[in-house]
């Protein structure tokens, strides 16, 4: 347990964590829009490789944020982008985090919270660059080929292994009001399955 404003360092984080994962496109921003009106908070680990990118003077875009977020990992450990997360994680929250890539990542925030939660988000091929190309955001892929390198590039880091050991998945091939209802519906469900959770978003 951490109390954050101290640093000081105890057994295990007290956070209710819940994860997830997906390839790109697949829904994880509308998941976590979902899961703020509800009362979680986000933390994005794509917006801490993108910030550590900035210190570094490196352009944002996919193939320089893809190459940053690998020599990285090749540099300091293949859960380095968990630990650089970790900071801004807050303790004896109910957390949303939103990247996860590989197994050693999961294997961090096991061994350093409380109780986690991985939702694995399936979209097929054609509706994932279709959503890329409408949200049009800096580090996005601008074509299908583009595409295709950015899944083989996120499947060498690992994230089949952390879709396939997911507790939940959600399939996103349908419209976006069913797919928000269906993200409602399994948080739901998780929040009656966890009184604690329950309690700390006061419900």
């Amino acid at each position: 347990m951490r109390k954050t404003a101290h640093r000081m360092v105890w057994d295990i984080f007290l956070v209710n964590m819940i994860i997830i994962t997906g390839m790109p496109g697949a829904g994880k921003d509308e998941f976590v829009k979902v899961a703020k009106s509800m009362g979680f908070l986000d933390v994005h680990m794509g917006n801490t490789v993108k910030k550590y990118a900035y210190e570094n003077n490196i352009k944002i875009d996919d193939t320089n944020i893809g190459k940053f977020a690998s020599d990285e990992r090749k540099k300091y450990g293949m859960d380095i982008w968990a630990k650089r997360t970790s900071k801004y994680i807050l303790d004896e929250d109910i957390t949303i985090v939103d990247g996860l890539r590989n197994y050693e990542e999961l294997e961090y925030f096991k061994n350093n919270y409380d109780d986690i939660i991985v939702i694995a988000i399936f979209a097929n091929e054609e509706q994932r660059f279709e959503r890329i190309i409408k949200r049009n955001r800096e580090d996005d892929i601008k074509s299908y080929n583009e595409m295709k390198s950015r899944d083989d590039r996120e499947l060498t880091w690992g994230i089949g292994k952390v879709i396939s050991l997911a507790d939940y998945m959600i399939v996103n091939n349908k419209s976006l009001e069913e797919y928000k209802s269906d993200v409602k519906s399994l948080l739901k469900t998780i929040i009656d399955s966890r009184p604690k959770i329950r309690e700390k978003l006061g419900l």
